[in-house]
């Protein structure tokens, strides 16, 4: 059970779980918000007949939002952090607005990112309109009070209407790609008989997370299964029996699996989850869950039951094929089984035992 270290794609594929965890876009994020910062502090200068203190500490608002954007980790959806950074997006457009007041059509260009990163960064429909409602109040209400020119008040009336067309727009077309992505991914990254990931979906999943677990500095772990006794009851109730029980297994694995945990099936009756953000400590907790919700299966009055193998990075390795492979070993120790010679990342055999691998407890 090991797998290889594939170069992980920017993009794994159209989502807006992928899109909001994608490095590459978080980065441009906190780099429109620079870009604004700068383009403040040129006005500054030009000496436009615009008030200077408004102007220095949007810039200075602007200069820090955009250093938090890009020294951290996206944040993931349905996160408060990522609720915090579409409000920021709004509430630094009106900021901007009232610094330039009351000729501030000039920062009204920024409200026209909001429908788009809020499609982008939500899922539930009722959030992005919750959102874009809070933001069409942030931006229109100090009109009420005389804050703005005629300029900005129609760059108000045009802006806002087309603000709430661009996100219904990405909520349409990247449902689309939702909808395409997982018919192929069904196709080519899913086990045809449980649903649950594949080998494919394995070796991109574990790349992606090393890469990113690097990076943060976070733990990874991953737990291997294989179930026991699985051959025994594909000859004594068949093998149709015996794939109703693979469906139910994958069903427990998947309902005790958190939003971002990967549930893998490899082969026959062996299975993987990759847990990011969870060490070694939470992965035996998990494998406790496991065993109990293996425990719970009906397979015609059998019990069922399973070896389990855990590897943590950067505990045990640091490598995809290295972290497959300790955590192999552990199964079959756990099973009661002589060890295999141990691979590198290319899949060869090494010639020292398993044990080098292996960190102490």
């Amino acid at each position: 059970m090991t797998t290889t270290t594939a170069n992980p794609s920017p993009l794994a594929r159209v989502s807006r779980r992928e899109l909001a965890l994608n490095r590459s876009v978080w980065l441009a994020t906190g780099g429109m918000f620079a870009m604004f910062a700068v383009a403040v502090v040129v006005i500054n200068l030009l000496d436009l007949g615009f008030v200077p203190w408004r102007l220095w500490a949007l810039a200075g608002a602007l200069a820090v939002v955009a250093t938090g954007l890009l020294l951290t980790e996206p944040p993931p959806l349905g996160s408060a952090a990522n609720h915090v950074v579409l409000s920021a997006i709004y509430l630094g457009t009106a900021g901007a607005m009232l610094a330039f007041s009351p000729a501030s059509s000039a920062a009204m260009g920024a409200a026209m990112f909001i429908g788009p990163l809020t499609s982008m960064r939500l899922l539930d429909v009722r959030e992005i309109s919750a959102h874009l409602i809070a933001a069409t109040a942030v931006l229109a209400a100090p009109a009420a009070f005389g804050i703005y020119d005629d300029a900005t008040l129609l760059a108000i009336v045009s802006v806002i209407p087309a603000m709430w067309v661009l996100a219904g727009c990405v909520v349409v077309v990247l449902q689309a790609a939702e909808a395409q992505g997982e018919e192929l991914e069904q196709l080519v990254r899913r086990d045809p008989l449980t649903g649950v990931g594949n080998r494919r979906m394995l070796t991109e999943t574990l790349s992606i997370e090393l890469v990113r677990a690097s990076r943060t500095r976070r733990p990874l772990s991953v737990v291997a299964l294989d179930l026991n006794d699985f051959k025994a009851l594909n000859d004594t109730v068949g093998h149709a029996a015996g794939d109703e029980l693979l469906k139910a297994v994958a069903d427990a694995l998947e309902g005790i699996a958190r939003p971002g945990d990967t549930v893998v099936r490899q082969g026959g009756d062996e299975f993987c989850l990759v847990l990011p953000d969870t060490s070694s400590e939470h992965a035996d907790r998990a494998s406790n869950a496991i065993r109990a919700a293996l425990a719970k299966i009906d397979a015609h009055g059998a019990r069922v039951s399973a070896g389990i193998g855990i590897a943590s990075f950067p505990k045990d390795a640091v490598h995809a094929g290295v972290l497959m492979h300790v955590a192999d070993e552990r199964l079959r120790e756990n099973k009661g089984q002589p060890p295999a010679r141990p691979r590198d990342d290319s899949g060869d055999s090494g010639d020292s035992p398993i044990r080098v691998y292996r960190s102490a407890s």
